[in-house]
């Protein structure tokens, strides 16, 4: 399930090249975009001038990746919880919080089940499901009984 999020705005942190020379920002969350100067649908920065690429670093664009919660490509899990229990999970994980910028979320139901909430959004999730937890936005999780839940934290390098 993908979530109605409003538009999934990131920040341009800097410009790369692809494989074939084309210039693509590099976002805040760790996705990379095309930004093609096609009007009349969208006006974009001639991205040959080093001065246009400059003047848009900082600011927020759609990333329809994070819409879609797809995790970078390169992302790497750099930390794991321990297996928490109704008991011993962190009353942090119950209220409202986030993770850091760039920073993505593996969460693996390995008993029981659990309410993954964002926003006005709900997912229910069982053993053996998990979910992909966005990078600064805000959600927090709801017990439905007995559960095992494991949470993988990865990040993928933001200048390769």
């Amino acid at each position: 399930m993908v979530f109605k999020n409003d538009p999934m705005k990131r920040k341009i942190l800097s410009f790369e090249t692809d494989q074939d020379k084309e210039w693509r920002v590099v976002l805040d969350c760790g996705h990379r975009r095309h930004l093609r100067h096609d009007p009349p649908r969208e006006t974009r920065p001639r991205l040959d001038d080093p001065e246009a690429r400059q003047a848009v670093v900082g600011r927020r664009i759609e990333c329809g990746r994070c819409a879609q919660r797809l995790v970078p490509d390169g992302a790497e899990i750099y930390k794991s919880t321990k297996v928490f229990t109704e008991e011993s999970l962190p009353q942090g994980l119950l209220q409202k919080h986030s993770l850091k910028q760039g920073v993505w979320g593996s969460l693996e139901v390995l008993e029981g089940s659990v309410i993954f909430c964002e926003g006005e959004e709900r997912e229910t999730l069982e053993k053996g499901e998990s979910w992909t937890v966005l990078p600064e936005i805000v959600h927090h999780l709801k017990l439905k009984g007995p559960v095992k839940l494991r949470i993988n934290f990865l990040r993928v390098p933001l200048h390769r």
